[in-house]
């Protein structure tokens, strides 16, 4: 698929990653994006997309994504001003082991909300959707869990799971799932990594051994890896994105 006149809602947009794919996407030739934070105020950053994309309509919405009424508003809103939604990229996320409840509600639940909405709006086999791409933003610890983030991990491994859960056998919705699980990547989500206490029952010595493996990537790879797999990217497919780096993870396939 090419972004050229393509619609595009994403989540987490003001985010360094959300916002890296957003610009990548519009340096590419999308024509309507739907840019989804949780800021009450429309971030600085998308007045300077409206001046460096002047082709491009682009409609900042404020949503909780934790919240199903927030996101229907938002889905509802957008779509009624477009001819199709095209694409979608879950990318709100966050990350503190002390605030377990909210890391399941916005790194899962949220999501799973978000994409059904998206296929409500895209499948080919129901109403006037074109199909399209959902693409999920997981983690590396999505594919190998890290013993500091024990919920950050399961939250992760569950968007991984539910994306090839939804892709399987399911080619008649014309709709392409994906997930990328990108290793480090700056971000404010990132910074967090530099505060201990956001870890479960860290040590000083662990967390020494973290920093010194982490070499974070800049966010704009997340966009790259986006616009390829929009292309070139098989339904069901998980990708590690590291150092820049993609590629395809080997997962047991599903038989139901």
């Amino acid at each position: 698929m090419s972004l050229t006149g393509k619609s595009a809602l994403v989540t987490g947009a003001a985010g360094g990653i959300g916002g890296a794919i957003c610009v990548e996407f519009l340096k590419n030739g999308l024509k309507n994006l739907a840019a989804l934070d949780l800021c009450a105020d429309e971030p600085e950053i998308v007045s300077e997309w409206r001046k460096n994309f002047p082709t491009a309509t682009i409609t900042y919405f404020q949503a909780d994504v934790s919240c199903p009424e927030d996101l229907q508003k938002t889905y509802n809103a957008f779509v009624s001003s477009i001819e199709s939604l095209d694409i979608v990229v879950n990318c709100a996320g966050f990350f503190n082991e002390r605030a377990r409840k909210k890391m399941i509600d916005v790194n899962f639940y949220g999501l799973v909300e978000s994409t059904f909405l998206a296929i409500e709006h895209m499948r080919k086999d129901r109403g006037s959707g074109k199909g399209g791409v959902i693409i999920s933003i997981a983690s590396c610890t999505g594919l190998v869990p890290l013993s500091l983030l024990p919920t950050y991990s399961a939250t992760k491994h569950a968007v991984v799971s539910f994306t090839r859960s939804l892709a399987f056998d399911r080619e008649y919705m014309g709709i392409k799932f994906l997930s990328i699980c990108p290793a480090g990547t700056k971000s404010q989500m990132y910074n967090s990594i530099l505060d201990p206490a956001n870890f479960y029952e860290s040590t000083d010595a662990k967390m020494e051994i973290l920093r010194a493996a982490l070499v974070p990537q800049e966010a704009e790879e997340v966009g790259k890896a986006a616009v390829k797999l929009i292309g070139e990217g098989k339904s069901g497919s998980s990708w590690l994105l590291e150092g820049g780096k993609l590629t395809e993870t080997p997962l047991p396939e599903i038989q139901l």
